[in-house]
């Protein structure tokens, strides 16, 4: 399985925002990480709507962390950003041009799988991947 761009930025600012005391901006964050400002600003809206971030407005405002990191789990930031998690066409909530459906027992197999990939995350705090300054 492999999760898109953005679950990869989201967590890349999540680690940032882990070892910041004051909240930063979205501008100094895509410059610090390297990453265009409208991405950083489209998953920090997500992030933000989740409560996983908070938006501080004013002279001194920026994004800070909406709860501590060993409460952000890797998980629940992944399933907030990837718009959909199936790894198989007939995953999806569509009609597929499978064959082998409904007969087919390769969606019940992938589903085990994604949610064993997602049961590791779910296991692992922001906290746990963030290097200590």
């Amino acid at each position: 399985m492999r999760l898109n761009q953005a679950s990869d930025f989201a967590l890349r600012v999540l680690m940032l925002l882990a070892n910041e005391k004051e909240p930063v901006t979205v501008e100094e964050i895509a410059v610090r990480l390297r990453l265009v400002k409208s991405h950083v600003m489209k998953i920090v809206a997500k992030l933000v709507k989740a409560g996983i971030l908070e938006s501080h407005r004013g002279r001194t405002g920026g994004i800070s962390l909406g709860r501590l990191p060993s409460q952000i789990m890797v998980g629940e930031v992944v399933r907030e950003i990837e718009a959909d998690l199936a790894i198989v066409e007939c995953m999806l909530d569509k009609e597929c041009g499978c064959v082998f459906s409904p007969q087919c027992r390769l969606k019940s197999v992938m589903a085990d799988a994604r949610s064993a990939f997602l049961d590791v995350l779910d296991t692992r705090s922001l906290q746990s991947i963030v290097a200590a300054r």
